[in-house]
């Protein structure tokens, strides 16, 4: 995630969706972490791998996350090469991909030729400005956060790309899609996005 945000993912739900015995997640994009303490006590998350682009994060995620099912690389290639992942969890990343960097992004993905289920969550329906003067009403704590964000100049500087469902449909031939309600907080205003490899 693109904030200093803590929120957490909805495990149970993911479970229902995947139906993976032993959850091997990549969590791509992830920013300081989304990972509650409880979510990591979940016997059927075998391991997780979180990758940003941001290398400044890799000391906090270390520090935040010493559990041996928690490992942090953030070299993409290699994370592909190994192809140590069943779940791919895109959160809270999408709303600052362009549709074209997002192809590019499934493209190199789908070469690895591994069956699995890629979940994009936190998707806005709004517009920015209209999601930010309806948040207090479905999240206070994170409009709190966004309203100390929105006044910084790396903020302002940072593009926000709106996605309608049908700029998915693409990856219908590859990918079995499933829109549902988030998986992360401000379920009203997001939503997610699962899909898994025909």
């Amino acid at each position: 995630m693109i904030f200093k945000y803590n929120s957490s993912l909805d495990i149970k739900r993911i479970q229902t969706f995947t139906k993976i015995n032993q959850l091997k997640i990549l969590d791509f994009g992830c920013g300081i972490g989304v990972w509650s303490q409880k979510n990591l006590k979940n016997k059927k998350i075998k391991k997780i791998t979180l990758y940003d682009k941001n290398k400044k994060l890799i000391k906090i995620l270390k520090k935040k996350y010493f559990q041996k099912k928690i490992e942090v690389n953030f070299n993409f290639k290699d994370i592909i090469r190994k192809k140590d992942y069943n779940l791919i969890i895109i959160s809270s990343v999408i709303q600052y991909m362009s549709i074209e960097r997002f192809k590019k992004l499934i493209e190199i993905i789908d070469k690895s030729k591994k069956k699995l289920f890629i979940i994009v969550a936190d998707i806005p329906i709004l517009p920015r400005p209209l999601e930010f003067v309806l948040m207090p009403f479905f999240n206070l704590k994170r409009f709190i956060f966004v309203l100390k964000m929105i006044f910084s100049s790396k903020y302002k500087k940072i593009n926000f790309y709106l996605h309608r469902k049908e700029d998915f449909y693409f990856l219908k031939k590859k990918f079995n899609i499933l829109y549902t309600q988030n998986i992360h907080d401000l379920k009203y205003l997001r939503y997610s996005l699962i899909l898994k490899s025909k």
